[in-house]
């Protein structure tokens, strides 16, 4: 492989990547044929595999295609990061914008900063050992299809919609638009405006990720990226090596300079294997094909230093993994802080009730250890029911599905969220299963409620309640009203024991702001004693 073409071969499988991941976010909606498919991605990541296991005290089939990206790492090196991972690819997109600050990295510390990575993957998995899951925060493909799903996607659908909006009622070219805003909302868009709690917090990460492109290419992928940490220490070993021609090489040090990895040094001579992720961009930066790429055994051996006269061609001397014995004693205490900082959760001790997760959920500290927080399950909710929690039941449960029923509610006929969760964090549900699954209880706020606090009727919350029996009644009682007589009125109560808490009554309460209905957790749920 010695063609500067290998670079645009390479960047039109990116892009071909990166749509394949957009069109399993688009297409994550009813209907949902393969329900393993739409968790593909977040599945390639071994990271997320080892730690989730690992948090799970279970070993996670799930996470099996994870393993052949490593054995792929061990035969082709580090490509996955310039190929497969969409979180790589936005950094690329983003880098004609970012410009980056002159000199931001001197040397010696870019080489030194290589080992950071490695100690977040430490850190990452103490904490799993510790029972906490933090990889699904920070691992990159569970973070893309959590800002993807959550941030990206509402926001083209509400600006595709604003343009529609603009240009249907205008005579002419309504008409011409109008058969593909149909075919749009036929496929791409979603059926109902959407929008996410917390999508602030969830697109504040992306957005810092990008920003350290300041100081240098794809900074969060040569320092901090855990996935990139376990792909390197593969890539070491790949067989697919940067080959320089010492006899062509004039060390112009363009390849150098433009290496998005900084795995170059030495004049343009070395390469560190397990930085380097065959993105091909040293063949286009060359003018004098003094670079190839070739199969080369992990074991053989070049010499950076080499003459003309002894060697023409350089597989460059690979550089260990810059981890010293005070970094990974640094990051070894770094994780021990961490782990009360999540476990001690003081926001679930004091109250833990609006904390409503989706149905066929494990037990809380069960769903907490293997939900990895990629965010399908509200990409696919068709009720824009689950969102995004942030600090509400304190750092362990960032990021973790809630559902919120003044927004959406859980709707009866519908397991999608149990089909599309890649880690079986909420459990596969039949039909007929979904309809008495109990995820919340209803209560009433009376001083809320119209028929409790100005004594006139209201039966809306009993009309939509879908369970059989209706798990709302009415109880026929005098009470005052507004003008200080009194009047007969239905007043409405809660049948505890068969409310499942879909919270439709709370979405469909016409009191104006709170609604009078309100769904808790399960009263029986005892909080955690973390």
């Amino acid at each position: 492989m010695k063609h500067r073409r290998w670079f645009y071969i390479r960047a039109a499988v990116q892009v071909c990547c990166w749509f394949a991941f957009i069109t399993l976010v688009v297409s994550t909606r009813d209907p949902i044929e393969d329900g393993y498919l739409y968790g593909l991605f977040p599945r390639l990541s071994l990271h997320l595999g080892i730690a989730t296991s690992i948090a799970a005290r279970a070993v996670l089939a799930a996470f099996l295609p994870g393993l052949a990206v490593l054995a792929l790492s061990l035969a082709f090196g580090r490509f996955f990061c310039s190929t497969v991972c969409p979180l790589g690819a936005t950094i690329d997109a983003s880098d004609k914008i970012i410009a980056r600050r002159k000199g931001a990295l001197k040397p010696e510390i870019a080489r030194a900063g290589r080992g950071i990575k490695y100690i977040v993957l430490v850190v990452s998995l103490i904490l799993a050992l510790a029972g906490v899951q933090a990889a699904g925060i920070i691992d990159p493909l569970s973070l893309s299809l959590r800002v993807y799903s959550t941030v990206v996607y509402p926001f083209f659908d509400h600006l595709a919609k604003l343009a529609f909006d603009g240009l249907l009622p205008i005579p002419g070219l309504g008409a011409a638009v109008g058969p593909l805003y149909g075919f749009l909302t036929d496929t791409v868009l979603d059926f109902n405006p959407i929008v996410f709690h917390n999508a602030g917090a969830v697109m504040l990460l992306l957005i810092l990720i990008l920003l350290l492109s300041l100081w240098a290419r794809r900074f969060w992928c040569r320092y901090l990226c855990p996935l990139g940490a376990l792909l390197a220490l593969a890539g070491g070993f790949g067989m697919l090596r940067r080959t320089v021609d010492a006899l062509k090489c004039v060390n112009c040090l363009r390849c150098e300079r433009d290496c998005r990895m900084g795995a170059i040094h030495d004049r343009g001579l070395a390469t560190i294997h397990g930085e380097c992720v065959q993105c091909f961009e040293c063949l286009k930066s060359c003018e004098h094909d003094a670079i190839s790429f070739h199969a080369v055994s992990p074991f053989a051996s070049g010499r950076a230093d080499a003459t003309a006269a002894e060697s023409s061609s350089i597989t460059a001397v690979p550089e260990r993994p810059a981890i010293s014995r005070r970094a990974l004693i640094a990051g070894t205490a770094a994780s021990l802080a961490l782990i009360p900082g999540f476990r001690l959760n003081a926001a679930r001790r004091a109250d833990f009730s609006e904390i409503i997760r989706p149905p066929g959920s494990l037990p809380e500290h069960e769903f907490l250890d293997a939900c990895i927080r990629c965010g399908a399950c509200m990409k696919a909710c068709p009720t824009n029911a689950l969102h995004p929690s942030f600090l509400e039941s304190g750092l362990e449960g960032v990021y973790t599905p809630r559902l919120i029923p003044r927004i959406g509610w859980c709707e009866k006929n519908c397991v999608l969220c149990t089909e599309v969760c890649p880690t079986g964090a909420i459990k596969k549900l039949r039909m007929g299963d979904k309809e008495t699954t109990v995820i919340g209880t209803a209560y009433f706020l009376k001083d809320l409620c119209i028929p409790w606090a100005e004594g006139r009727e209201c039966v809306v919350c009993e009309e939509v309640c879908p369970t059989l029996t209706k798990s709302i009644k009415f109880r026929e009682e005098t009470v005052p009203n507004k003008k200080g007589g009194s009047v007969r009125v239905k007043l409405p109560y809660v049948l505890e024991d068969i409310c499942i808490g879909c919270g439709i009554c709370e979405n469909k309460c016409p009191v104006r702001g709170s609604a009078a209905i309100r769904v808790r957790t399960r009263k029986a749920e005892v909080p955690s004693a973390g």
